[in-house]
């Protein structure tokens, strides 16, 4: 995750999860650290590849996030918060474009990873849709 306010905010979010959620998710985020998940993926293509149909189901999760606050939110108030305080028009983004970039960060190591040619492009099509809609909302609030 980058390293923002933005980004502080959803780390203050994860004290409203339960106690075993949390624990669950700490303990995911610690073993992938201990034994450099990002690290051995970006070793060998195969593991690549794998690693980045890991980051493209995020992908999809925080889309989806995105579409719903869109729809459900964002066109129906102009309250530019969300629960928590968060700025909704800039936070959700945020998290989406950290992934595009990682996605782009491995597929670049490996000179482009062709065999996954399809999803990137879909990805890449999807952040500038998501660059222009953000745009929109935030000349319109």
């Amino acid at each position: 995750m980058p390293d923002t306010p933005l980004t502080e905010i959803l780390n203050d979010f994860r004290s409203y999860r339960p106690g075993n959620h949390r624990q669950f998710l700490e303990w995911v985020k610690d073993r992938a650290q201990d034994i450099g998940v990002r690290e051995y993926a970006m070793k060998d293509r195969e593991s690549s590849v794998l690693y980045l149909h890991a980051l493209n189901q995020v992908r999809d999760f925080r889309w989806r996030h995105w579409c719903f606050t869109r729809e459900y939110i964002l066109k129906k108030t102009s309250h530019p918060t969300a629960t928590g305080g968060s700025p909704i028009i800039l936070w959700l983004p945020n998290q989406l474009h950290a992934v595009y970039t990682q996605m782009a960060e491995v597929a670049n190591a490996h000179d482009g990873l062709p065999e996954c040619e399809d999803l990137l492009e879909s990805a890449y099509a999807q952040r500038e849709t998501l660059r222009k809609e953000v745009r929109k909302f935030l000349e319109e609030k």
